[in-house]
């Protein structure tokens, strides 16, 4: 051993080689090893006429502790090295073992192995520095080493599938060698190959004989039926069993090497993967049955602790569809909120596999919005309509009526015209609870009614409550969404700082990325290119295109208006940028849009604006690139107040020639005179053509 410490602890579970280290550093120090293992039952006097016999001649009759101590001082220095030391369980014998550690002189090391806690005082000895301890992760094996064992049982893996196994085992050498087992003897048989598990019969024999033999019923059932749970806790276990003291249970486990801890404070534990594995299946093979109720319970007790994702991932394995509904409808809206889109989207879909949603309107109606915001048009049409077929008065946990929850919907979907998206943004208002944090959607639903109309001041004072409202309720995608909103009025009302101000801050809620790949961040970043191409900073005009252009995707007529704001936005970016074929190409999204949902004000002559605005740029580079060198010199040239002779004498060349080139010039850019020609090249010219 490398390290100067005088006492070397080696503690962790079966298989992880402590008995290999101790070996090891037998044969390191040849003679001066005095190495001994202990066995269930082994006394004081035991122990001590081992550590005597192993040291050397031994007086007759049973030594002390202090005989021992002489023995090993007597010659050179020693090391005396303890396996199995968790076998020591009678009094005397522990007590013999903390004198030696203790009365032993500095000259000799001691090095003890053990599954569980060491009886001897690790506090002290680790305060003056006197002891080096050895856990679990310093004994699992790397993905070199895996490859080495397994390489030498004859069971070589491609890195893939030797980093899938090296993660199911952790690492644990024991579990690597009886996979490697596991696969020699599969290789022998032809067809498709099973996954190492816990419950593979090489890993399963081993589990039963070393880490759960001895175990008694009440610690065999908190484990078999505690299972279903990721992570254990005395409270968890008491509420999915239902027991009590579990606590005291998983810590006594835990001083065995059965369980592992997850925190340096004790209270919280979780198993092996590979012996979950078994304990699950042990589960399911006695008692199926109690599985759904086992993981309802888990629903309850999360959901009462306020940890909304794992009491739905437990809802949905009870197979209570209540449940779920009801844990979903509580928790999507904040988990959207913090950044976790996917998780909701992936709470959606679970719903999807339930039948019966019919008597769950509420529900439907934000499986709906879910499936909008991640550009799913088709499945989020579906329950819509599901929704809308289900709906009945009624009132919902939060407060909400029911009526003004589908409000909500029919607002933000905008399917007939301006004036039903008012009035249901305005009905969805009084529907909602007052702590609903959809409501402030419906503001800001209500203002982009208000701005299609032409409503500018009214819109913008809407969209400031949203603004209000949605950092009121941690909605910080909304947020950002509606400062863009209050910029958008700034840009038509020519309010150019205010419009820098606005998109300033909405940007600086997105910092971080946890909103990069939400929709309402699309119109974020397109008007944050704006910005930057108005302050001429083209990098970052060229970083916010690059978000807005990977969030096209789910631009769609679901949720109409803010995509199609997005995109135009993102279209006049592109233009300003010179990218003309991509601003086509946002341009036909956003036309598709409009065409789907026709009747929303302004908007559809906004993206004929902005289609007319590409296809003058793309016909004014197609001119650019048309004219000769010698055209593009004279150009400039007639904006003075030279006449063509004198433009002749400053080019150099004849005053035909200049007549001809200019006539050229006039015909490519379809004009008739020298002012039209200054006119249109300017143009040209600001454009960057």
């Amino acid at each position: 051993m490398s390290s100067s410490a005088r006492v070397v602890a080696v503690v962790a579970p079966a298989g992880y080689g402590k008995s290999t280290v101790l070996a090891q550093w037998a044969d390191r120090v040849g003679d001066d090893a005095v190495r001994v293992t202990c066995r269930p039952g082994t006394d004081a006097g035991g122990l001590l006429a081992a550590v005597v016999a192993a040291a050397g001649p031994a007086d007759p009759g049973t030594p002390t502790v202090e005989q021992a101590v002489r023995t090993l001082a007597a010659g050179p220095a020693r090391t005396l090295l303890v396996d199995e030391v968790q076998a020591l369980t009678d009094p005397g014998g522990l007590d013999a073992l903390t004198g030696l550690v203790d009365e032993l002189p500095a000259t000799c090391r001691v090095g003890l192995a053990s599954r569980s806690g060491l009886p001897v005082a690790t506090a002290r000895l680790r305060v003056h520095g006197e002891l080096l301890e050895i856990g679990p992760d310093d004994l699992v094996l790397d993905v070199d080493e895996a490859a080495d064992l397994l390489a030498r049982a004859g069971a070589e893996l491609d890195l893939e599938a030797l980093g899938d196994l090296l993660e199911r085992t952790e690492g644990w050498p024991v579990a690597l060698s009886l996979a490697a087992m596991a696969l020699r003897e599969q290789s022998r048989r032809p067809g498709p190959h099973d996954v190492f598990t816990g419950d593979d019969r090489f890993m399963r024999d081993y589990l039963r004989a070393e880490v759960l033999a001895g175990l008694s019923l009440r610690d065999t059932s908190l484990l078999v039926r505690c299972s279903v749970l990721d992570e254990l806790t005395g409270p968890l276990c008491d509420a999915v069993l239902p027991t009590w003291s579990s606590g005291a249970d998983l810590e006594r486990l835990a001083a065995r090497g059965v369980v592992l801890p997850v925190d340096r404070g004790g209270e919280r534990y979780r198993c092996h993967p590979l012996l979950r594995d078994l304990l699950l299946a042990e589960l399911h093979r006695r008692e199926p049955s109690i599985v759904p109720h086992l993981h309802r319970r888990a629903a309850t007790w999360y959901a009462a602790a306020g940890d909304g994702g794992a009491a739905i991932e437990h809802a949905h394995r009870s197979g209570d569809k209540a449940l779920l509904a009801g844990l979903v409808l509580e928790w999507a809206q904040r988990t959207w909120a913090v950044g976790r889109v996917d998780r909701v989207r992936r709470w959606m879909t679970w719903l999807e596999e339930a039948t019966d949603l019919d008597t769950f309107p509420a529900v439907a109606v934000h499986a709906a919005l879910t499936f909008a915001l991640v550009g799913d048009p088709v499945r989020a049409e579906r329950w819509s309509d599901l929704a809308t077929r289900a709906a009945r008065p009624g009132t919902l946990p939060d407060g909400s009526t029911v009526e003004g929850t589908l409000a909500y919907l029919r607002a933000i979907e905008a399917r007939a015209g301006v004036a039903r998206m008012r009035a249901d943004a305005q009905e969805g208002w009084e529907g909602l609870s007052p702590a609903s944090p959809f409501r402030a959607t419906m503001r800001h639903t209500e203002g982009l009614a208000a701005l299609l109309d032409g409503d500018l001041d009214g819109a913008d004072a809407l969209f400031a409550e949203a603004v209000d409202l949605a950092t009121a309720s941690g909605a910080e995608p909304l947020a950002a969404l509606a400062l863009c909103e209050r910029a958008t009025v700034a840009a038509a009302q020519r309010r150019w700082p205010a419009v820098d101000a606005l998109v300033h801050d909405a940007t600086d809620l997105l910092r971080g990325g946890r909103y990069d790949s939400y929709w309402s961040s699309a119109l974020v970043h397109a008007w944050a290119a704006r910005v930057a191409l108005r302050s001429g900073d083209r990098d970052d005009a060229l970083a916010h295109l690059g978000h807005a252009l990977a969030l096209r995707p789910l631009l769609t007529h679901a949720l109409p208006v803010v995509s199609t704001q997005a995109l135009v936005e993102t279209a006049r970016a592109l233009v300003a940028l010179g990218d003309v074929q991509s601003a086509a190409s946002v341009v036909r999204q956003a036309e598709d849009v409009v065409r789907r949902r026709p009747g929303l004000g302004d908007l559809p002559d906004r993206v004929t604006a902005v289609h007319t605005q590409v296809r003058e740029a793309a016909a004014s580079t197609v001119l650019a690139d048309a004219l000769t060198p010698a055209e593009i010199r004279l150009l400039p040239l007639l904006s003075t107040h030279l006449t063509f002779p004198g433009i002749a004498e400053r080019l150099g060349v004849s005053r035909n020639t200049v007549k001809t080139q200019a006539i050229s010039a006039y015909r490519k850019l379809g004009v008739s005179s020298r002012s039209e020609a200054v006119a249109r090249w300017e143009t040209l010219a600001a454009r960057g053509a």
